[in-house]
């Protein structure tokens, strides 16, 4: 009993001492206690929105497209010889064409030239056979209804005559008034008679079939005197269409069989694109027959035209596995093309600048000043070339050329130059006419161009060079051809960018009072063939002119403020910028 009270008495002085220590603990921690820490409200989150419009979808499709020669051959010609000139690559040619009743059109643009000089020979010996031809059917002519006819009145009165006599001998013979003999005299002549008629009536079949021969050798003289003609022609080579020469096999004076390939034309108008397809996109584009196609000009600028479709290969590349699509364009030709500058106001163009010195080149002696003769000008009494002031041949040829009058004196020899170009032997004259020596470092300009107008407005000194026009599209150039689909249907179409996916569900975030709700949407599939561009989605909740937020949708939440940094521009799929706005 006593242990026990000694137990209770102990615990309670243990509580009572225990009391006042937490008593204390705990009126020092009220009296040390902070007040609460109040958080300023979160920034709005910063978006990107668009405006919904009903359209057709804006984002196509885009396939590269190569350029190609739609006709590309090799040319040479129909007879054998050697060869005079030959034009250059690069250059661009009409070709020869005829109507439907063989009627020239156009005659075209000659492209090589072979020695016709035994051709023009033949061309005089088929005639000569023609006329041999005809003097012969005209003497049997004469012959047929002149001369035997005659002949065969004459036969026919002398016959007559022998029968009168036969009878007449006759009578007198059966009164024994004559011999025997004297009968068969007048019996024999009667006969000579008969068979000379007979005689000129087998001389005229004979006359008659000479004749039809006379005429069939005519025919084979004029259709020899036809292809001498012909061949001579055919020393010329044409071509069947528009192109522009890409390659030369020979050169002049080589000597040519006929079929041996002397240059190849490609075709500049129209063009073809090839593009490679798909097996779906080839099954689904078969039944088109224009594409949209975009390329970029020399200045920056992109430009849009209609391709037709041509053909559709029916089987694949086996290497690739891909379909290739031929499409059609028409191509266009331009000196502006190739450059983004004008000419300086007051300067003309020329294509051609050329050395003064090419006596190596001719095979011309030292002495021997050549210039090409396109070159020469001749203005009233003066003849003269425009020389190069501010260069020479060895040195970078500046933007504008600077050139001056040279005058100079024409002499009697000219050099040809690969069957296109001439030279002239010339001497170049100070201001006092007299010769003066020649630096073999000077260049002059060919031709200049530019027109009337700009002729005429000409400074006098400066010249730009400037090469042929070049054509819009070449060979080797790379189109983007739209293969979208032409089916799509209006709708709300948005950027992937702009949808919500959560739990196999499709939402969009609309702005609404400066804050964002979240709207259930249907994701439509596409039907261009571009799958992952854009997206139409539906919903009873959207509206046109309704913003939804295309950039930023994963760190927001439904009913959070918002601030618009950019709208995005659906029309061009780019964004752009605005004011910054707190909603």
């Amino acid at each position: 009993m006593e242990n026990k009270h000694r137990k209770q008495v102990r615990s309670g002085m243990v509580h009572g001492l225990w009391i006042p220590i937490l008593g204390g603990l705990l009126a020092q921690s009220i009296g040390c206690s902070k007040p609460v820490r109040e958080f300023p409200p979160k920034a709005p989150q910063p978006v990107t929105v668009m405006s919904l419009e009903k359209r057709l979808p804006p984002v196509s499709y885009f396939a590269s497209g190569s350029v190609k020669s739609w006709k590309n051959e090799k040319i040479g010609f129909e007879v054998s010889g050697r060869v005079q000139w030959v034009l250059e690559p690069g250059q661009d040619i009409d070709g020869r064409v005829y109507d439907a009743d063989k009627n020239l059109i156009q005659k075209g643009t000659p492209l090589a030239q072979i020695d016709p000089a035994h051709y023009v020979i033949a061309v005089k010996s088929a005639k000569a056979n023609l006329e041999m031809a005809e003097a012969k059917r005209d003497s049997l002519k004469i012959r047929l209804e002149e001369s035997l006819v005659a002949d065969v009145q004459s036969a026919e009165a002398e016959l007559e005559l022998a029968g009168i006599e036969f009878e007449r001998v006759k009578g007198l013979k059966e009164q024994n008034a004559i011999s025997q003999a004297q009968f068969d005299q007048a019996r024999i002549l009667q006969k000579t008679r008969q068979a000379a008629l007979r005689s000129l009536d087998a001389s005229k079949r004979q006359t008659e079939t000479e004749l039809k021969s006379a005429a069939a050798e005519i025919e084979a003289a004029k259709q020899a005197l036809l292809d001498a003609e012909r061949d001579v022609e055919n020393t010329t080579l044409y071509g069947s269409y528009q192109g522009q020469i890409s390659e030369v096999m020979v050169v002049p004076g080589s000597v040519v069989n006929a079929g041996d390939p002397i240059l190849t034309l490609q075709m500049t108008n129209p063009i073809k694109v090839e593009v490679e397809l798909s097996s779906q996109q080839s099954r689904q584009l078969r039944r088109r027959r224009g594409l949209p196609a975009s390329f970029r000009l020399p200045d920056g600028s992109m430009r849009h035209e209609n391709a037709f479709v041509y053909s559709m290969d029916s089987s694949a590349d086996p290497t690739t596995r891909t379909f290739t699509m031929t499409l059609l364009m028409l191509n266009e030709k331009s000196s502006t093309l190739g450059s983004t500058a004008e000419a300086p106001m007051g300067a003309v163009y020329s294509e051609d600048i050329w050395p003064l010195k090419l006596n190596r080149m001719m095979g011309t002696p030292e002495n021997v000043v050549l210039v090409e003769e396109q070159s020469i000008v001749h203005e009233g009494d003066q003849t003269f070339v425009y020389l190069v002031t501010n260069t020479t041949r060895r040195d970078l040829f500046p933007e504008v050329l600077k050139v001056r009058k040279q005058m100079l004196e024409e002499l009697d020899l000219r050099v040809p130059f690969l069957g296109n170009w001439f030279f002239r032997s010339v001497q170049f004259k100070d201001d006092d006419g007299k010769t003066m020596p020649v630096d073999e470092d000077w260049i002059y300009v060919g031709t200049l161009e530019g027109g009337e107008e700009t002729l005429a407005h000409w400074d006098g000194e400066s010249v730009v060079l400037n090469s042929h026009a070049q054509w819009m599209h070449r060979p080797g150039d790379l189109v983007a051809v739209n293969l979208a689909s032409d089916q799509a249907e209006e709708g709300f179409y948005v950027p992937i960018e702009a949808i919500y996916e959560e739990a196999e569900q499709c939402y969009v975030f609309a702005i609404q009072d400066g804050k964002v709700k979240r709207l259930r949407v249907d994701r439509q599939g596409t039907k261009n063939l571009d799958a992952g561009a854009l997206f139409e989605i539906r919903s009873p909740e959207l509206v046109s002119g309704m913003e939804i937020v295309v950039g930023g949708i994963h760190f927001l939440r439904d009913d959070q403020p918002v601030r618009v940094i950019a709208k995005f521009d659906a029309s061009s799929l780019e964004p752009t910028q605005v004011a910054t706005e707190a909603l």
